[in-house]
């Protein structure tokens, strides 16, 4: 180590490593002026500081090899002299060439990535890009979670509306509840660029809403605010976050609507909202119970709050779920019918009214009208998740199943965190007979909830219509420990169709029947899955059925591709398709057919 060092001190290496060591810098640092000044490529700094880099080395090695004198040799030439400045060239030719590849290599990879980027880009949240997570309810009652969620759901539901913002749907925002969130985490799971964020003490008569609107990417908080009012300014509150938002992120102001604005109540009962807070709270799960509960508080709200078009939406959507629940009760209907048209009286743009009554047109087979608030919808935001979720419901049933599966992806990006639309993406898959397709859309589903049995009778289906027997016998079979025999039965049906097994299919399906109008299976499913058995006589029974119980699902059966394209030619479903219902669906069908058209030829 001692005759290292004193040979080192002889070759006057820390001198000569030192003085590299500054020059180098000081070269870097005028590199990094003088390039980007002659408009050189980005990369080239980075192959300079390479060379830079590299002759760090070199230079030590010259310097070792090239001393003239060594330890004890003092005023002697050094006796391999020669050879050791021949490896010496070598060794820094070898330098060189190693450096002047990796600025190579650098210079195009970096090229190759730019084209690449540019051929296929990474698609990005658009900047005019938001969630809005649940607020936090500051009260002191964990009973009242229903105020600060209903709050935050409306400011949703503002922003929804401004064709020039995407906004994450509901189900998934509200999936990231706690505070603890990662916000980074959660703007790149639902692909936005902001979040917002507050929170609500709601105290008598008495309200305090906090927000503030963050930058996902850097966590810097783009606007924020805080309002104490009186309940009776809550719509206000909402607007103003709603326009200050928009503003924050579009550089415009929330478009107004007079005539909406007009009929908006300048002052809200505190009754009323409370009343209407907790009735979109009970309405969410969509059950029975709650869609009963749900109808009393909208009946209250409209009575407290006439002027109010929230509240009459909400009325007929609640009508329309407990008419679901009880199909023979005649007078839900036009109750519902007459609460969507008082909200769009009052307010002729809600999109949650215009969803409620296409929905209402459908069950109603009134095509037109169905069109009439289809057209209105996508006029007012194509883009929303609310229109998109109404536009996959609203193709499917006039057969569109192309653009039945297109709503319901753009449904599922807005809202990527929910199951019914990655059902919906399914069943149109299904319904194309794209059936590898529906598996891997099935899973999706199932990787989000895995106990939801009409995602495992989903993928059930698309496994034994994709020669998966074995696979969807699994599934058969884990129905049947649970004792889920309705979905065990659909299970073993889609198995017998998927394997040619009509008999055992056409049995199955007998059991069934017998069990209509108490069992899980309407006169449509029925009539559809004989048909996709090969027992066509059965088939047209049940099918005139339905067109007798005017269900609208029945208008699906014509482009349900797992039914032989020889049902459709048999002297019965002509008979059938003459009836007047189904003229007037097909002639509502082939005019939609032509306005598509239109759309993609520009005609």
């Amino acid at each position: 180590m001692e005759s290292l060092l004193k040979a080192l001190q002889a070759r006057k290496l820390d001198r000569i490593a030192a003085a590299y060591a500054v020059v180098g810098w000081l070269l870097v640092q005028a590199a990094s002026i003088a390039l980007p000044a002659f408009d050189l490529p980005a990369w080239s700094l980075r192959a300079f500081i390479i060379f830079v880099a590299a002759g760090f080395p070199a230079t030590l090695l010259i310097a070792w090899f090239a001393a003239p004198h060594l330890p004890g040799h003092e005023g002697q030439p050094h006796p391999q002299a020669a050879r050791r400045l021949a490896a010496l060239a070598v060794v820094a030719g070898v330098f060189v060439l190693s450096a002047g590849e990796a600025a190579y290599w650098l210079a195009d990879t970096r090229t190759a990535t730019v084209a690449i980027a540019q051929a296929a880009p990474t698609p990005l949240p658009q900047a005019a890009s938001i969630a809005v997570l649940p607020f936090d309810n500051m009260s002191g009652d964990a009973t009242k979670a229903y105020f600060s969620d209903g709050i935050s759901d409306e400011i949703l539901n503002d922003l929804a509306n401004v064709q020039s913002m995407r906004v994450a749907a509901r189900a998934s925002s509200f999936a990231f509840r706690s505070r603890n969130q990662d916000i980074k985490s959660v703007a790149r799971t639902l692909a936005v660029r902001t979040i917002l964020q507050g929170s609500v003490r709601e105290s008598g008569q008495h309200i305090r809403v906090t927000a503030q609107l963050v930058n996902a990417a850097d966590g810097y908080v783009i606007w924020s605010s805080s309002f104490d009012r009186d309940l009776t300014d809550v719509l206000s509150i909402q607007e103003e976050i709603a326009r200050a938002i928009t503003s924050a992120l579009t550089h415009k102001l929330l478009p107004e609507d007079p005539k909406t604005k007009a009929n908006r109540p300048i002052a809200m009962n505190a009754e009323a909202y409370r009343a209407y807070l907790e009735g979109q709270y009970a309405l969410g799960p969509r059950t029975a119970e709650g869609n009963a509960k749900a109808l009393e508080l909208f009946k209250k709200v409209v009575k407290l709050q006439p002027d109010f078009a929230e509240g009459y939406a909400a009325l007929g959507r609640a009508y329309i779920n407990v008419a679901e629940d009880k199909p023979l009760d005649k007078t839900l209907m036009p109750a519902a019918a007459a609460a969507l048209k008082r909200a769009l009286e009052l307010a002729p743009d809600n999109l949650s009214a215009l969803a409620s009554h296409l929905d209402l047109s459908l069950h109603l087979l009134d095509w037109t009208s169905a069109g009439i608030d289809a057209q209105r919808m996508q006029k007012i935001n194509p883009n929303s998740a609310i229109v998109l979720h109404e536009m996959f419901r609203y193709y499917q049933l006039m057969g569109f199943p192309q653009q039945a599966l297109d709503a319901a992806r753009g449904a599922a990006q807005l809202d990527p965190l929910s199951i019914v639309d990655r059902l919906n993406i399914a069943s149109a898959q299904m319904h194309m007979a794209l059936y590898g397709d529906a598996m891997a859309s099935a899973q999706d589903a199932l990787a989000l909830h895995r106990d939801q049995p009409y995602i495992q009778s989903m993928l059930c289906s698309a496994y034994a219509h994709s020669g998966r027997a074995e696979d969807a016998r699994r599934i058969a079979i884990e129905f049947e420990k649970n004792k889920d025999a309705g979905d065990a039965s659909g299970c073993r049906f889609d198995i017998a169709v998927g394997s040619g097994k009509r008999a055992e299919a056409e049995l199955i399906m007998d059991r069934l029947a017998a069990k209509f109008p108490n069992g899980d299976l309407s006169a449509t499913d029925l009539g559809d899955n004989y048909a996709a058995a090969g027992a066509y006589s059965k088939a047209l029974v049940w099918l005139n059925r339905a067109n007798d119980l005017r269900e609208f699902a029945l208008f699906t059966i014509p482009y349900d591709k797992a039914i032989a394209a020889e049902f459709f030619e048999l002297p019965g479903w002509k008979t059938l398709w003459q009836k007047p219902l189904p003229r007037a669906w097909q002639a509502a069908h082939d005019d939609l057919a032509a306005d598509l058209n239109d759309q993609r030829t520009g005609g």
